[in-house]
């Protein structure tokens, strides 16, 4: 894919919160992501199943048991994690807790999309491709993804050399 440069969408405040530099269509966009994840957590279809890993692959059993257990609250975290994007997409400022819920839904959207479309490490999409639009679409969400992480690891506090292990 061509990369361009582009202001970094997210900045790491001294207070610990963080500005957000996207234009309203992104905003509406990310909205509508919210909608869409929101709705789609709840579906049991083949585009979800990296959300819901199985955890059990060599015992059916437990994995049904696990399942039963566990999905609720994993929908559950994914649709409050789509309510916040929602609440919060015209904010110009973000708590870290609200950037980590945008995180959960554009890495969750990311995995729908990729899972859709089948994509690997490898691939590079062919610009004749009818789904082409969606590769475009998977590939801004990895930038969005990729800039979130880096502002979350530069906010950081920096590690006490008497907590590191490797000056033990």
């Amino acid at each position: 894919m061509v990369r361009f440069r582009r202001p970094k969408p997210f900045e790491a405040l001294a207070d610990g919160t963080f500005r957000v530099r996207l234009t309203p269509d992104v905003r509406r966009f990310l909205v509508r992501l919210g909608d869409e994840i929101g709705e789609i957590v709840t579906l049991d279809i083949p585009e979800t199943r990296r959300l819901f890993p199985t955890a059990y692959p060599n015992d059916p059993d437990k994995d049904a048991g696990y399942r039963i257990l566990a999905r609720d609250g994993l929908v559950d975290q994914r649709q409050t994690a789509a309510d916040t994007l929602r609440a919060t997409a015209d904010n110009e400022i973000l708590t870290e807790d609200e950037l980590a819920q945008w995180m959960s839904v554009i890495n969750d959207a990311r995995l729908v999309l990729g899972t859709r479309l089948d994509v690997s490490e490898d691939d590079e999409p062919d610009l004749d491709d009818p789904d082409i639009g969606l590769y475009l679409i998977y590939d801004e969400l990895g930038y969005l993804l990729d800039s979130i992480v880096k502002v979350m690891v530069t906010a950081l506090p920096e590690p006490d050399d008497d907590d590191d292990p490797l000056n033990s």
